[in-house]
């Protein structure tokens, strides 16, 4: 299984204070149909006029956006996102989210922490204190995205290709940025957060389900020495005891033992997530026509939480697109959705 992770909009607060949506997205693949899709989409990009080695979601009109969810919509693949409104999140509200997140990271320290735990917690508050905010939310939402896919592709596909859950590869879109800065902010932030949050919240897992394939994976070998060391830290670090809960996984292999920062020119999982999330930042921005995105929720897993995220109290009402344009999308993406589970 392969997790495709793009981003569409460059998370600044817009000057003139209109709504202005930024997301992540993240197109889940089994290898299984991978290629399939691949040569599907190549046939269609093919068969258009502005067709190219890279096309950019940007430049589909509303007939190539309906044209490539349909065929997507064939595949048992699934489409997960998360979005901001800029217009929300002006400097202060992000600085004061900012800094509680960097503050929770180090509120229940005590004396009896060994110096490590001690000086790798406050390591990891310094690095989200000096974070840029344009770079915090979007990494913030990419940690939700993160957990958020783990979750639902393990719950999703254990029941449908439970042998696509033995190898979880993640290619991200690098865009401009070097690996060097993609490998900082993924190891300096989005790896502890996310360990954080499984060591504290264990994957949800269905009974009855077939997860031999994952748990040879990314189980935890109770004869690796290294990661019972790991396991023991981990729980020191949040406070767990250790007959509170079995090993659970080892989330530092699962997210980054098969990963790649990519160019998306090189690749057309990337192209795909690129278009998928461009259309549907459009569609939010009402930068395009219903007709291009109406089919939208066919790509998503249906749930009952919203995808669009206020990180903090706003200062004010913020920046704010008609209620008729927001509830079109909103009706659009919980229409027609895949179920999670399968319903005999």
């Amino acid at each position: 299984m392969r997790i495709y992770i793009d981003e569409a909009g460059n998370f600044v607060v817009p000057a003139d204070g209109q709504s202005l949506y930024s997301l992540v997205l993240s197109l889940v693949i089994p290898s299984s149909v991978e290629n399939a899709l691949f040569q599907a989409f190549l046939r269609l990009r093919n068969s258009w006029p502005n067709n190219a080695v890279e096309i950019k979601g940007s430049k589909l009109d509303e007939s190539q956006a309906a044209e490539l969810i349909e065929l997507v919509s064939r595949y048992d693949v699934f489409v997960k996102f998360f979005a901001v409104d800029m217009a929300t999140h002006a400097d202060g509200v992000v600085g004061r989210f900012k800094a509680w997140q960097a503050d929770a990271t180090t509120a229940h320290l005590t004396p009896e922490h060994h110096p490590p735990i001690v000086a790798q917690l406050q390591g990891l508050a310094d690095a989200i204190r000096r974070m840029p905010n344009q770079l915090f939310v979007q990494a913030f939402l990419v940690i939700d995205l993160v957990l958020k896919v783990i979750e639902e592709s393990t719950l999703y596909y254990v029941q449908r290709l439970p042998k696509e859950l033995g190898s979880i590869e993640w290619i991200i879109d690098r865009k401009n940025r070097t690996i060097t800065e993609m490998e900082d902010t993924w190891s300096t932030l989005i790896l502890p957060m996310s360990e954080g949050h499984f060591a504290r919240n264990p994957l949800i897992s269905l009974k009855g389900g077939d997860y031999s394939d994952f748990d040879a994976r990314y189980g935890i070998d109770p004869n690796d020495q290294e990661m019972t060391r790991h396991i023991e830290w981990t729980r020191e670090v949040y406070g767990i005891r250790g007959d509170e809960r079995p090993p659970g996984l080892n989330a530092g292999l699962l997210l980054s033992g098969h990963r790649e920062f990519a160019d998306s020119a090189s690749s057309l999982g990337l192209q795909l997530a690129d278009m998928l999330a461009t259309i549907l930042r459009r569609a939010l921005n009402n930068r395009l026509q219903p007709s291009g995105w109406k089919d939208f929720g066919r790509l998503l897993i249906a749930e009952k939480s919203t995808p669009i995220l206020q990180l903090g109290p706003p200062d004010g009402p913020g920046g704010r697109l008609s209620g008729q344009q927001i509830g079109k999308v909103w009706a659009a993406l919980n229409t027609s959705n895949k179920s999670l589970l399968v319903r005999n």
